[in-house]
């Protein structure tokens, strides 16, 4: 960051007058005129119970069907319901569903909530015993486990415990078992053990009609001969940097570096793409990896830490967690929902439901799934460890551009996109009329926020360390369309996106193939690598009011040059025909929009960019002069330094803005930028989750230290330990800022090879990560 949160809160000082901006927060649900029934569900409790205090209730069904008979019977009280959950682990073996017979009204609603701020967590996985692992023994196995983790690996009879769904690998969408360890979920056994391999030259393509996938070759040396290749994958970004397919293998030549796949990738495969293999045996070299036998049943573990110190998980259950169809006036609160293969909660119609205070984690799918209704939200949720993304929004009517009103706001959403690493977002948003406001989104692959539709809303929230491996990707994404209209990026805080060494670049905010009607205003945009903004040849797109600080580039206008006839084009024009851009409701709404094919649709016409601050960035590149000719560019400024606009003056605020700053002088439509209305605004989330930037750092002997960058989202670092016990503060390792350094006198008593160490944080999960020890050179 530039200076850290300090001066970016003097920024809101700096631009703080000069404009009342509405900001957008998440009303609590309404306080009931009456009380509600109250009942309670418990552990201990029985169905044959009353569902009072002293003799709760033993599942959520049974709550419900009373509070069904109420409702059926006219003696639910004004008030509505609340069912009270005692603290415990609820494991379960079927969907929770609801329906339209379960629903409240708005001033009545029904709750389900943790009793007291009691931990209860609904997990769609099985604990697994660590005293149950047993040392490999079995000759053939041993034989194919590697140098480094021979003593090392511990194994267990998944099918000796009734455990036989073990899923297929390869789909995003119906994701296999995972394995949990300490809230973090273990590797399949993989090469190279980070980043990747690349393709060397395509011998053969792919036939899908035929039945016959890729040959190709791949350029680097493996470390371990493999004697089995049976269900053995590949992840790669086969034919560009923006989109993922998983390939499995059908024969492998190791010593030609040559394979042969059963199918073929969305986009063709080229030379010099990326991918890396998992799932075999024989490259189970590294603490926390593990392999899955699906033919016998057998799990392999490579432990992160002393079996006895770590709870092991297994997610099993295939299904929503908790599913709502067209129900009205619930509110899920206060509970974890965890360790699942499915996604968390899906809700279909309905309306004035509200997902609230909720910690989602360790699952395969989404977190929340909104599909229609009206003013149905997600806020105050911590959801992280997502296999696909957090939150998906959905409704709204296109033919008579009705908003939805449905919403994410004040979420915490962190490290979503583990297995399915593209498009799979923190928040889509789709349909008309739909909100993200006041979130935090971060440590993603791929995107935060993809958008389609019209007249959705995106404000107020703080985005960083996203894009972290993707390229011609951003922060914020749409694309391919005239007709998607009416969208406003308003006052978000998005910042440390660094560029990679991909060919293609990577954006804050990127509207790709001629999305237009976008309004982007008051955006504060910090420490991007490449671009600032990218627009492709959208047109009525409105850059004004930002400050952009330290970007490689404020804006790069792209071109598209699409021709009639072509996929691309067809797509682009197809949309015409989705909605009534020529009809009486829209021509209203989009004055510009009904005479645009008469209007040389594919020229970037009317763009503004206008009262923008630029610092120390590199200048707008690309068809700039076609966009200023057809556009309209005033009163944007740029400085070399910060400090040509905001003079350090050593006081709590860090930062004062020079009033008389010549740059400034030429600005007076400059408006105010509400950053400390960015970002998180709410209080009692559940607890924020620590990261460390990369799990392995290398120690060559005689080095002098290894380093170690956490994100510790207002935690501390409480300790640190590997297989022995804890490593002693300043003596062992030391702490700068969030970068955890360990010490030249202790890495040097390590022995060679992969070492683990456990970080144990004042909050959240633990942490692993391993030092690989070299022999000096």
């Amino acid at each position: 960051m530039v200076a850290g949160l300090k001066m970016m809160m003097a920024i809101g000082v700096m631009f703080g007058s000069g404009l009342s901006v509405p900001s957008v927060h998440t009303a609590a649900a309404p306080a009931p005129a009456k009380h509600p029934a109250m009942l309670y569900v418990a552990q201990n409790g029985s169905d044959a119970n009353d569902g009072s205090k002293q003799k709760p209730f033993a599942t959520l069904e049974k709550a419900r069907d009373v509070i069904r008979g109420m409702i059926r019977n006219h003696t639910l009280p004004a008030g509505g319901a609340s069912v009270l959950i005692r603290g415990g682990e609820y494991r379960l073996s079927r969907t929770f569903e609801l329906n339209e017979q379960d629903s409240g009204t708005k001033d009545g609603p029904i709750t389900y909530q943790a009793y007291n701020g009691e931990k209860v967590s609904l997990v769609g996985g099985d604990t697994l015993n660590p005293s149950e692992f047993r040392p490999v023994s079995d000759p053939e196995v041993l034989g194919r486990i590697p140098q480094e983790g021979r003593g090392k690996i511990v194994q267990l009879d998944l099918k000796s415990l009734g455990i036989t769904d073990y899923g297929e690998l390869g789909n995003n969408l119906a994701v296999a078992p995972e394995l949990w360890v300490n809230g973090n979920a273990m590797t399949l056994a993989r090469w190279p053990n980070a980043g990747f391999t690349t393709v060397d030259q395509v011998v053969d393509k792919a036939d899908e009609a035929a039945g016959k996938g890729y040959t190709f070759t791949f350029k680097d040396e493996m470390p371990h001969a493999w004697q089995s290749f049976r269900d053995a994958w590949m992840l790669g970004y086969w034919g560009n940097d923006w989109f993922t397919n998983d390939l499995q293998i059908k024969s492998i030549d190791q010593a030609q570096k040559r394979i042969e796949t059963f199918k073929g990738s969305s986009y063709a495969m080229k030379a010099g793409q990326r991918f890396y293999f998992y799932n075999v045996l024989e490259e189970l070299d590294r603490p926390g990896e593990w392999y899955l036998n699906r033919e016998n049943g057998m799990l392999y573990l490579y432990p992160p830490a002393p079996l006895n110190s770590i709870t092991i998980q297994l997610s099993a259950f295939t299904q929503d967690m908790i599913r709502m169809d067209h129900v009205s006036n619930v509110t899920l609160r206060g509970m974890a929902l965890e360790v699942s293969r499915g996604n968390a909660v899906t809700m279909t119609g309905g309306g004035g439901n509200l997902i609230s205070n909720m910690e989602i984690s360790k699952m395969g799918g989404y977190a929340v799934k909104i599909d229609g209704g009206q003013n149905n939200g997600v806020s105050g949720c911590s959801i992280y460890s997502m296999g696909n993304g957090g939150v998906i929004l959905n409704g709204g009517d296109a033919a008579t551009l009705t908003a939805a009103g449905n919403y994410a706001d004040n979420n915490d959403i962190s490290n979503y996109a583990r297995i399915k690493l593209t498009y799979a977002s923190a928040v889509e948003i789709n349909g008309v009329g739909n909100r993200v406001t006041h979130n935090k989104m971060h440590n993603a692959p791929h995107f935060a926020i993809q958008f389609r539709g019209n007249d959705h809303t995106i404000a107020y929230n703080e985005i960083y360390n996203v894009v972290k491996e993707t390229a011609d990707a951003s922060a914020i994404y749409s694309g391919r369309s005239f007709v998607w209209r009416g969208n406003a990026i308003n006052y978000n805080y998005i910042h440390d996106i660094k560029a990679s060494n991909l060919r293609v670049s990577t954006a804050a905010i990127y509207l790709d193939d001629y999305m237009s009607g976008v309004e982007m205003r008051g955006n504060v945009i910090t420490d991007i690598g490449k671009q600032a903004f990218k627009l492709a040849n959208g047109r009525e797109n409105v850059v004004e009011n930002n400050l952009v600080i330290h970007a490689g580039n404020v804006i790069a206008f792209m071109a598209r040059n699409y021709k009639p006839g072509e996929k691309n084009y067809d797509s682009l024009m197809g949309k015409f025909d989705q909605v009534p851009y020529q009809g009486e409701i829209w021509s209203k709404r989009y004055p510009t929009l009904p005479d645009i094919l008469n209007d040389e649709p594919l020229l970037p016409k009317r763009n503004v960019v206008r009262n923008n601050v630029f610092v120390g960035s590199g200048p707008i590149t690309g068809e700039v002069e076609q966009n200023m000719a057809l556009g309209t560019f005033e009163n944007n400024i740029s400085v070399g330094k910060l400090t040509e606009l905001v003079p350090v003056d050593g006081t709590a605020g860090g930062l004062q803005l020079k009033r008389n700053a010549k740059a400034l002088s030429r600005m007076p439509e400059l408006k105010g930028i509400p950053f400390g209305e960015m970002g998180l605004q709410a209080s009692g989330l559940p607890p924020a989750q620590s990261a460390v930037s990369a799990a392995t750092a290398a120690y060559v002997r005689g080095g002098d230290q290894a380093e170690f960058q956490m994100s510790l989202n207002g935690n501390r670092l409480v300790s640190v330990q590997d297989e022995s016990g804890k490593l002693r503060k300043e003596t062992d390792y030391t702490l700068e800022g969030s970068t955890l350094v360990l010490q030249k006198a202790y890495l040097s008593q390590l022995p060679d090879g992969p070492q683990p160490l456990r970080l144990t944080f004042s909050a959240g999960n633990d942490a692993f990560v391993t030092v690989d020890v070299h022999p000096e050179q």
